[in-house]
């Protein structure tokens, strides 16, 4: 990065916010995302390591007895 001059590094940051942008654009429209925030919203008041797990387990879970 030393050698290029600040447009370049200015282009190289608009690229990397560009892909970054586009790949949480996908990130957010998939149904596993989608899968994992009805998790979330299930068992909320549950820790977010315990609802990472249940989700790990079988995300289509209703309820934990």
């Amino acid at each position: 990065m030393a050698n290029k001059s600040r447009a370049e590094i200015q282009t190289w940051k608009q690229q990397l916010v560009h892909q970054a942008e586009i790949k949480l654009q996908a990130l957010t429209t998939s149904t596993h995302f989608k899968a994992y925030l009805k998790t979330m919203a299930k068992f909320h008041h549950y820790s977010l390591r315990n609802i990472n797990l249940i989700y790990a387990q079988d995300g289509s879970v209703k309820n934990l007895v």
